[in-house]
């Protein structure tokens, strides 16, 4: 099941979440599209539910070298 939620931010447009492969697509204002991979259900509901979805990304996600990171061409 594929999740998908709009966010207001200045870095972020929307993030989609995908529960059977795991993997969560983050779609930039700039029009730069992300998929990182794998993160469980747990820590997307993590992100969800912080107050602030770019400083969680910054905090736990850009850099973490426990994700694998794929910059999707349009």
């Amino acid at each position: 099941m594929n999740k998908t939620i709009n966010i207001k931010s200045t870095v972020i447009k929307n993030i989609q979440y995908d529960e059977v492969r795991k993997d969560l697509k983050v779609n930039f204002n700039s029009g730069k599209e992300y998929i990182y991979t794998p993160v469980s259900n747990e820590f997307f509901n993590k992100l969800n539910k912080s107050a602030s979805k770019g400083k969680f990304f910054n905090e736990n996600i850009r850099d973490n070298q426990a994700l694998t990171c794929l910059k999707l061409i349009k």
